[in-house]
């Protein structure tokens, strides 16, 4: 049996246990007989309806869900006659004949009318939930409706999560959080994102979101395969290893186990995570059981991959041209009319991908659960590419009387990427890096025996189908996440509520990267003269927090206010361990890493911990009109120079409702906040780095890298304010949310010269002041609401602007290639993000050192539709970003081997021109991309319950990625080189191509 069939076989087994032991604690115990009386008594016969009335039987089922609800008020308009509906949704509800308006009315749910005709006798009607009454998350411990709410949180619930099949989680997002620039950093399988919310907010420092899953501190680390060893992608002017088309560790998480993702953008609301939360913070709350039988779910996905664009080649006409552009050998291969399409023979994987999905809910007494079970395979349109993924989940939740609740979260993920070999590469060895200098009359198949031939248009022969079958490139994680909190009601009365939360959180994973690039590569041994390389890694992440609340609520009789506080103190523990060996010159091709005559050992140990305790104080007063939120974080961490010191990041917002401030405007609230986070040095900066790895005179010695930590490093700091205002107009259908924010970080980590006398060249301390100004938008309309026919339509906008305010050294670049092809500079007064290289002067003389581009966009919009009909649903999801700078080097690499496909008309203008001006290959990466599009039928009930057990069935087509619309030249104008980084982004350097994917998937409810 193999891996796949045991986690299968496992899971399976798991829920049908949980289903089977909840059905047999919830059924009933047997009654006994109820007395019969001695005499039996004449039973009356049921009174007929009246002539005037008749019954209906209707269900009412929540929009997004499409899950029964319980306990709607159904009555009819005009009277107070009417029903609730039982667990599942239904009811029966006599009314008077002819036409009847029912009004449905629920206490999460919008109000909605329906008009029964006078000859149906059933009714179905779905209910939006009431955007008012979502509650959003405000501190570590506690919570608020979204019309008390005084900062903008972006919410995606689950129906919008997973319209269409995602491999990950922050792929799913994308185009769907205001303010959040999600980009994929190329197009490999497995993922490989970046977020960035409401622009640039450091330099060094960490530039990844802050993810909490289920009250659980996660890790999100991107860890480098390893693959630079082969590349040697960091013997250039980018030491780090940062080109590896690294993956980050969200992407383990089960998109279809989530219920609700909360978005916290800025300090302003994010201000109680402190020092981790600069960069904002993701809470995802995954799925928990519902009130209930059991209720078992099944999904079956079924779809492929294909490649979405291509670069193309230089035609070549006549073996002149050939030889005059490829040189004399090029006569022996060149035949007219001949052309091999080398990108479509790389990426021309067609297989099957397919996801199976199981999940089993409910509640059995005191206990709630629900789990799950995940089977992912996504085959990769390049050849020995892909991404598989099993996960396992459970949820438990038990009640001890009515004092005590405890609840659990256990996930276990296993996920295996094959990423292939892309990227910046120094030794011509990677797909992208190759095919520019490969004509395209030049055949690179394997022949009958197998064997690829070697690439004679290459000084090491690298063909890129060989290394595409031959080399290895797989990153296997195994991943457990652990949550459990316990809540004690300590008192409770009329008007007080004092209760104690505490909490535990473990995520530990292991990343085993192994790298194989055997000898029969053409390319060995010609890249290091040593012929095979094998590479092991394996890293340790380890993160545990916990913490302890007691919260307090206080509501006197009056109602005049609503008070509630919170206090508490958190541990966090953050473990790294990475070990890397190499291994070279492979002894009879022999893959173990042992069988090479030259192996080198590397290893990174990291360890962080940190301390804080809470206070925060809400209120509600002015007949709950007027909120005021304040907050205040002490924090302590092992990365700051003084370990001890405490620092400090509060927060106070308020916001006031205008409730029926107008017939047509249902709730009107105005709000501000202000709030300051930080974001820790990270670790090692706080040491004066030492280098172990060296020998004097034959003996080992330690020798200074030339790097000193000021004596008083500590977090940068951002402090935040913003203005919004929300309405909810026309009885909910439309919902507009607009907010304005300054952000403006100080004491940021900069790097500074030293007099060598101190024995140090540079000293790494804070300083400088950075400043963010933006725009946020989000507009939801209803324009169509029938008892056929609904439209939901959801608009966002975002624009943000960033500027150095102050910057106490000089000028510096900041990643890139140079002046020559693009590099980043930071100065005062400039732009963070600005794209510098060298232009020709007034004169036309060479060279002056300018601006010539910006990766910040001008703005982002997205557009998501849903449309229903009956029992159909047509969503789609348009994502438009204007603006953004790339810097094309891929089309600079064509344009260097005069093989572009327009290098005649222009590449060949383009290479003499950026003799003097690197602008030519920075290019507008501006586009509209239809993200999703899905076509649901949900088979009505009468035939979906002829299968024996199944309840509910949907069918869905859909698409992801289906059309990019851009004047970039480069395969996908999301893409970034050197993964997630803070500053130097959208580099375009021989990437992952892009692809298309479409989705069969049936969905069964039993």
């Amino acid at each position: 049996m193999t891996l796949k069939q045991a986690l299968i076989s496992g899971c399976a087994l798991a829920l049908l246990s949980v289903e089977a032991k909840a059905q047999e604690q919830g059924t009933e115990a047997p009654q006994p007989a109820a007395p019969q009386p001695a005499e039996a008594q004449p039973v009356a016969p049921v009174a007929p309806a009246p002539a005037n009335t008749r019954t209906i039987t209707g269900k009412v089922l929540d929009a997004l869900t499409n899950d029964g609800l319980p306990m709607v008020r159904v009555i009819i308009k005009g009277t107070t006659k009417g029903v609730e509906t039982e667990l599942d949704g239904t009811f029966t509800l006599e009314i008077p004949k002819g036409p009847v308006t029912l009004l449905f009315s629920s206490q999460d749910h919008k109000q909605r009318e329906v008009t029964v005709g006078a000859n149906r006798d059933t009714v179905t009607a779905s209910l939006d939930a009431t955007f008012v009454e979502e509650m959003v998350v405000v501190g570590r411990a506690s919570e608020l409706a979204r019309k008390h709410a005084a900062n903008s949180v972006a919410s995606v619930k689950a129906e919008d999560l997973n319209r269409a099949p995602a491999s990950t989680v922050d792929q799913a997002l994308q185009g769907k959080v205001a303010g959040a620039n999600i980009q994929s950093n190329s197009g490999a399988p497995g993922g490989g994102m970046q977020l960035r919310m409401r622009g640039v907010s450091t330099i060094n420092g960490s530039s990844a979101p802050l993810y909490v899953v289920d009250g659980v501190i996660i890790s999100d680390v991107a860890i480098a395969s390893g693959v630079f060893e082969v590349t040697g992608s960091v013997s250039g002017s980018n030491p780090a290893a940062t080109q590896d088309n690294q993956v980050n560790r969200i992407a383990d998480l089960n998109p279809n186990d989530i219920e609700s993702i909360e978005v916290l953008k800025g300090a302003s609301a994010a201000a109680i995570y402190g020092s981790k939360a600069t960069n904002g913070v993701v809470i995802i709350t995954t799925k928990r059981g519902k009130s209930g039988a059991p209720q078992l779910s099944l999904t079956q996905r079924v779809g492929s991959y294909q490649l979405a664009n291509k670069l193309g080649s230089r035609r070549i006409d006549d073996v002149a041209e050939a030889t005059e552009v490829f040189g004399a050998k090029a006569a022996d291969y060149f035949q007219p009319g001949r052309i091999y399409d080398h990108e479509e023979q790389l990426a021309s994987n067609r297989k099957l991908s397919y996801e199976t999905l199981a999940s089993v809910s409910g509640t059995s007494g005191d206990t709630r659960y629900y789990a799950s079970a995940m089977v992912k395979d996504d085959e990769g349109i390049i050849t020995n590419t892909g991404y598989e993924k099993q996960s396992f989940r459970l949820n438990l939740g038990q009640k001890f009387g009515s004092d005590v609740e405890v609840n659990t979260a256990t996930t276990f993920i296993h996920s295996l990427g094959a990423r292939g070999l892309t990227n910046n590469d120094n030794n011509n060895v990677s797909y992208h890096m190759v095919l520019p200098s490969t004509p395209n009359f030049v055949d690179l198949q394997a022949s009958r025996d197998g064997t690829y031939p070697v690439n004679p248009f290459l000084p090491n022969g690298s063909n890129p189908l060989q290394t595409a079958a031959l080399m290895r490139n797989n990153e296997d994680v195994w991943r457990l996440m652990g949550a459990a909190d316990a809540t004690w009601n300590a008192y409770k009365s009329d008007t007080q509520n004092l209760k104690f939360k505490a909490n535990l959180g473990v995520d530990r994973f292991q990343q085993k990267n192994e790298l194989l690039f055997p000898n029969e590569l053409h390319f060995e041994p010609v890249d290091d003269g040593k012929a095979g390389t094998s590479l092991f890694a394996t890293s340790e992440v380890l993160n545990l927090n916990t913490s302890v609340n007691v919260i307090h609520s206080y509501k006197p009789a009056s109602g005049a206010l609503s008070a509630n506080t919170s206090a508490g103190f958190q541990f966090e523990q953050r473990s790294l361990d990475s070990t890397y060996i190499t291994s070279r010159d492979l002894t009879a091709g022999q893959p173990n890493v042992d069988s090479g005559t030259q192996v080198g050992v590397r290893q990174n140990r990291q360890l962080v911990r940190d301390r804080s305790f809470f206070l925060q104080e809400e209120m509600l007063l002015m007949d709950e009109r007027l909120t005021l939120v304040g907050s205040v974080l002490g924090e302590q961490s092992s990365n700051n120079s003084n370990a001890d010191q405490v620092f400090f990041y509060p927060k106070i917002a308020t916001a006031y409702r205008l409730p029926n401030l107008h017939p047509a405007v249902n709730e009107l609230k105005v709000r501000l906040a202000y709030g300051e986070t930080g974001n820790q040095p990270q670790y090692g900066m706080r040491y004066n780095a030492w280098s172990a790895s060296n020998n004097i005179g034959g003996n080992s010695g330690i020798i200074g890298t030339g790097v000193a930590a000021a004596a008083d490093l500590r977090p940068e700091r951002q402090g935040e304010i913003e203005a919004g205002v929300d309405a909810l107009l026309f009885n909910g259908n439309a919902v507009v949310e607009l907010t304005v924010y300054q952000r403006t970080i100080n004491d940021m980590l900069l790097q500074r010269a030293v007099a060598p006398s101190t024995g140090y060249t540079t000293e790494i301390f804070n300083g400088g002041e950075l400043q963010n100004r933006g725009v946020e938008a989000m507009l939801q309309l209803t324009p169509v609401k029938t008892d056929k026919w609904e439209w939901v339509s959801n608009t966002t906008f975002a624009l943000n602007r960033s500027t150095v305010t102050s910057m106490p050294v000089p000028a510096f670049t900041v990643g890139g290639f140079g002046t020559s092809l693009g590099a980043f500079r930071i100065e005062e007064g400039a732009s963070a993000t600005q794209i510098i290289g060298r232009v020709p002067r007034a004169d036309g003389t060479c060279c002056d050192i300018q601006k010539i581009g910006d990766t910040e966009p001008d703005f982002r919009m997205a557009f998501a539709n849903t449309v229903k009909y009956g029992n159909f649903a047509l969503s789609f999801l348009l994502d438009w970003q204007q603006g953004s700078d790339v810097i094309n080097l891929t089309r600079f690499l064509y344009d260097a081997s005069a093989n572009t496909r327009d290098y005649e008309a222009n590449g060949a203008k383009r290479q003499k021109d950026w003799a003097t001006n690197a602008a030519v290959y920075v290019e507008d990466a501006s586009f509209l991309k239809v993200r999703e599009v899905s076509l649901t039928y949900n088979l009505p009930e009468s035939y979906a319950t002829r299968i024996p057990g199944v309840k509910s069935a949907r069918l869905t087509v859909s698409g992801r990625n289906l059309f990019t619309f851009t004047n970039y030249s480069g395969l996908d104008p999301e893409v970034s080189n050197f993964g997630n980084q803070a500053i130097a982004r959208n580099i375009d350097v021989a990437p992952f191509p892009p692809s298309r994917s479409f989705w069969t998937s049936i969905d069964l409810g039993f």
